[in-house]
């Protein structure tokens, strides 16, 4: 299972040894020494653990916080764990040990309240790296500390992630549908545990079938009338592929429903092979296969990770085929801009990402929102849909930015990703 548990992390060094400090100066006036130790395991993770030095010189048993594992693509921002009782041994001065006044240490303090994000993306899908990148900046920003984000592609891993979450006590848990009748139970029973469901990404229509609070997402069904349109305007007439890199995904089955009931020709589906997302030669093999046998004349692929592979399979094979993307890429308006792609719309992950970790605060501070927990197990509620509107960057659109627009974009895109920008960036 695939866990970035944002709540076990590392220990803040001046916090501790100052606590730890202060309290002896009030006892003794003596000193004291503390370490930190770390232990990197075998799968990448590192442990924090304190050690005290003892009146003899010696370091004592390593002392371990609840929550003391450090994430590994965490960088530059400080992090806490959970507060560690330390026993004080007061240095030896003028007071005799009886005349010594007791040393008020911290105790073991109570984890913070958890919550739970878990969704149906890999760790190579673009859109859920940038998920769980925005997530945890978000969820830093707002002082959650005890959050988790699960990552599931399978969706019985996905249920029980959930199931796990609800047993361990979670206050509220965030949680995409792709697939209902996967997920239900374990949605179900997590609502009746008493914590507050959200939902988001795939699932705004059967959201309330859940008992979901909220959903938070993107328009899907409207992403895929937005492309027919695209492709109508642009006077592509033959038939278009709606390209799904997933299977029992209900919100690319929407985007291809949108784009069906919107263009004004045929639409073929094609599921690409699992995995085609990291694997560019299995995806732009599939894509072909089905340009050639309908001969297509345009393309939609559904993950900003496989428009490089749309518009360079075509270019391969001789096509003359369209292609648009329903997808985050910061090649879009290059790739727009050159011919190779008709139009490209975001999917909204840093958004649905920051819609989520607000709430979840809102939760953690607000006690009219904690009110709702005492409804959640016993009461079906209305389901409030939040969704995202798409919006298409075409050839129309280019030629309203600021003259030198595209330049500025690829001068940072050199900084973010330099392999990738050398690709449509000059120089």
């Amino acid at each position: 299972m695939v866990q970035h548990r944002w709540r076990l992390i590392s220990l803040a060094l001046i916090g501790v040894i100052g606590l730890i400090a202060g309290a002896v100066y009030a006892a003794s006036h003596g000193d004291t020494e503390v370490r930190v130790s770390a232990l990197r395991h075998d799968n990448g993770t590192v442990e924090v653990a304190v050690q005290q030095r003892d009146a003899e010189g010696n370091w004592g048993e390593r002392i371990k916080p609840e929550y003391r594992f450090v994430p590994t693509d965490r960088t530059g921002v400080w992090l806490n764990s959970s507060p560690v009782a330390v026993q004080v041994a007061a240095a030896q001065d003028s007071m005799t040990e009886e005349a010594k006044p007791p040393v008020a240490m911290p105790n073991d303090e109570a984890p913070a309240e958890l919550y739970c994000v878990v969704h149906h993306g890999s760790d190579t899908d673009h859109f859920w790296q940038g998920f769980n990148g925005s997530a945890a900046l978000v969820a830093h920003a707002l002082g959650l500390t005890n959050v988790e984000i699960h990552g599931e592609a399978d969706i019985a891993d996905q249920a029980a992630a959930i199931t796990d979450c609800a047993d361990r006590g979670a206050v509220a848990i965030a949680s995409s549908i792709p697939n209902l009748d996967g997920l239900k139970d374990s949605l179900d029973a997590a609502r009746n545990s008493g914590a507050l469901l959200l939902t988001f990404n795939s699932g705004a229509d059967v959201a309330g079938q859940v008992g979901s609070t909220v959903h938070y997402g993107l328009d899907d069904h409207g992403a895929g009338a937005t492309a027919g349109q695209e492709f109508n305007d642009a006077g592509v007439t033959g038939t278009v592929l709606c390209v799904q890199h997933e299977a029992q995904n209900v919100g690319l089955d929407d985007r291809c429903d949108g784009l069906e009931g919107a263009y004004t020709g045929a639409v073929e589906r094609v599921q690409l092979p699992a995995g085609s997302l990291s694997n560019p030669v299995a995806a732009g093999t599939g894509m072909a296969q089905a340009i050639l046998q309908h001969e297509a004349a345009g393309v939609l692929v559904l993950n900003g990770a496989l428009a490089f592979v749309a518009t360079g399979t075509v270019a391969e094979i001789g096509s003359e085929a369209a292609v648009g993307v329903i997808g985050s890429t910061i090649a879009a308006p290059f790739l727009v801009d050159g011919g190779q792609l008709l139009f490209a719309m975001g999917d909204g992950s840093q958004e649905q990402a920051t819609h989520v970790m607000l709430a979840l605060k809102n939760v953690d501070a607000n006690p009219s929102a904690r009110a709702i927990l005492a409804l959640a197990a016993s009461q079906s509620q209305a389901t409030s849909t939040m969704l995202l509107r798409p919006f298409a960057l075409n050839q129309d659109y280019l030629e309203t930015v600021p003259e030198g627009f595209l330049q500025q974009a690829c001068a940072v895109a050199k900084q973010i990703a330099p392999d990738l920008a050398a690709a449509y960036c000059e120089g």
